[in-house]
């Protein structure tokens, strides 16, 4: 005796659904995991990114006297008493220091989010700068002017940071179909 054919039907419909109804929560996941990049890892580390060095490029701007950053850092290192160290000394207290936290921080608690399957060695250098500076700024503060890291802000993070915001961006976009113009009816 053979196998109904509407036996067959059902079997086709069921297969069909589960598989259906499997591509379209994995998709689902996926959308979620990066919407969860944006906006807990990549977004914000690039706000607080941008934000540092543009406040680093505006202080050396209007305090520099037309020397370029590396001038304006060795003359505050040799001079500690200097209106350049003064003045780095103030930025960094006041506006550096707390974004390269908040940066360290969103590192540090949202790693799970990163794309690569290894920590980039950029962002462990700035963990490990921001905790470097939590000494100095203690140093400073007891009146030891002389104090510097030896753990430098790693200038190739900014060009990094955006890479890879860029990258989920455009992820985010070809999940929800923007990218070629087509929305999703999720």
């Amino acid at each position: 005796m053979g196998f109904p054919t509407s036996a067959f039907a059902v079997l086709g419909g069921y297969l069909f659904t589960y598989y259906n109804t499997r591509i379209n929560e994995e998709r689902k996941a996926q959308i979620e995991r990066v919407n969860e990049q944006v906006k807990e890892l990549y977004g914000p580390l690039l706000a607080c990114v941008t934000a540092s060095k543009s406040a680093f490029d505006a202080m050396v701007r209007q305090h520099g006297e037309q020397c370029t950053t590396q001038e304006f850092i060795s003359a505050a290192r040799e001079k500690p008493e200097s209106e350049e160290a003064k003045t780095y000394r103030h930025w960094m207290k006041t506006v550096l220091q707390p974004l390269n936290e908040k940066a360290r921080d969103i590192i540090v608690n949202r790693a799970d989010l990163l794309e690569a399957p290894a920590v980039e060695p950029l962002l462990l250098q700035l963990v490990a700068h921001v905790s470097a500076y939590r000494v100095i700024l203690a140093r400073w503060e007891a009146g030891d002017l002389n104090e510097w890291s030896a753990i430098s802000y790693p200038d190739k993070l900014l060009q990094y940071v955006q890479t890879e915001f860029e990258k989920i961006k455009k992820r985010q976009a070809d999940l929800l179909g923007i990218a070629s113009g087509i929305r999703s009816r999720l």
